[in-house]
């Protein structure tokens, strides 16, 4: 989704959103994929493992539940308070760093796995991000990033808003590039990984239509500064608007639930 404003340094800029909304509440809905992930990667006890982008936890938790050596680094301080919080409530040890996905603080070859959930896709230079976690995992070594496939239910907002909001800045993140397989293997190519992509099924739950829209607007901070940008221009009620149809639109439930198909990809390599 691409609604970053880059006023200030990327890095900077990146922090905020990050930071605003509500993370936990989505990296809860998120859960499966991180558990889908670390399975995939069949993790096992005494291996080292890197979280790129850990945010509050997910993936490294389920990493440490299976005796794995963990190194979580996310580039806000406040999600690296969210995971060392829920760490001592689940009874897990995971080494937790503030650090940027584009320059990682970490010696070569030093991680028998480097992972990344709906993180690393966020960083401005996806080179430079790609090639520090395959830098940072040993020859033989697994490394893995997700994202979120390009015919997901977010594609029917972003047309339904194109027209109303500018256009990102120069600079600006582009997670949703990462959408595309073909475009995944080529950037992993780049960085000296040989992957394998492939689609996975995935589905956001709500009670409601209105409750998802609560908590994309509230949570998500993406959603978050999509608004503000939206505020800002003048069209925040329609933007609101668009994204009610949209998740109207996209709904799969046969009630009055909310069940919005969200494909990724799960792409894992092995590092020459």
């Amino acid at each position: 989704m691409q609604t970053f404003a880059m006023s200030d340094t990327s890095s900077e800029a990146l922090r905020r959103v990050l930071t605003i909304g509500d993370y936990p509440v989505i990296a809860r809905h998120l859960l499966p994929i991180s558990v889908e992930t670390v399975t995939a990667l069949d993790i096992q006890r005494g291996e080292r493992v890197l979280d790129v982008g850990v945010g509050n936890g997910n993936a490294a938790i389920e990493a440490a539940r299976r005796g794995a050596s963990v190194t979580g680094i996310d580039l806000t301080p406040a999600q690296i308070d969210l995971a060392r919080a829920r760490c001592a409530d689940e009874g897990v040890d995971v080494d937790l760093r503030v650090g940027d996905a584009q320059s990682l603080d970490v010696p070569d070859a030093s991680f028998d796995v480097v992972l990344s959930v709906m993180g690393m896709i966020f960083a401005p230079d996806h080179m430079r991000a790609a090639a520090e976690m395959a830098r940072a995992c040993r020859p033989g070594g697994r490394v893995a990033i997700t994202a979120w496939d390009a015919g997901g239910w977010s594609s029917r907002w972003r047309d339904r808003t194109s027209h109303i909001l500018p256009p990102p800045p120069p600079g600006a993140p582009k997670p949703d590039e990462w959408g595309n397989a073909e475009e995944v293997g080529r950037r992993l190519a780049a960085a000296g990984l040989e992957a394998t992509v492939v689609e996975r099924s995935f589905e956001f739950r709500f009670p409601s239509v209105g409750q998802a829209l609560e908590v994309f607007l509230g949570a998500a901070g993406p959603f978050v500064q999509l608004m503000e940008i939206a505020s800002s221009v003048g069209h925040g009620e329609e933007v609101v608007d668009e994204l009610r149809a949209a998740l109207e639109e996209a709904n799969q439930a046969e009630d009055d639930s909310c069940l919005l198909p969200s494909p990724y990809l799960l792409a894992i390599g092995r590092c020459s």
